[in-house]
């Protein structure tokens, strides 16, 4: 399989943006909904995932774990680290998950 390159996202965004750029404008301007315009892109779906980030450093550099939840159930988990405008981070394997989430969060998702 073919790797998305970052140019054709954003190339893709851009499009994306403009689009909706212009169809906000039609609908100013003509009193349209950009939702009955034929050239929206009706959403497949919308959903929600929540980050919880554990902080473990920050200042001269940042790092710590960032992780992500559905509708009460631990999807994935990442350990990351941030300094002077460079970010990085590594996903956490189930193991490494379930120890983080166990140690730092005691195995309950926080409200």
């Amino acid at each position: 399989m073919e790797e998305i390159k970052r140019e054709e996202v954003l190339e893709s965004l851009k499009e994306e943006i403009e689009n909706i750029k212009n169809l906000s404008k039609i609908e100013t301007e003509n009193n349209e909904p950009i939702q009955e315009n034929e050239d929206f892109r009706e959403a497949l779906s919308i959903d929600s995932e929540k980050v919880v980030k554990i902080l473990l450093s920050w200042g001269g550099g940042e790092d710590g774990y960032k992780l992500t939840f559905k509708d009460g159930e631990l999807l994935r988990g990442v350990y990351y680290m941030a300094n002077w405008g460079t970010y990085n981070e590594i996903d956490l394997n189930e193991d490494e998950l379930n120890l983080i989430f166990n140690v730092y969060l005691y195995g309950e998702e926080p409200q």
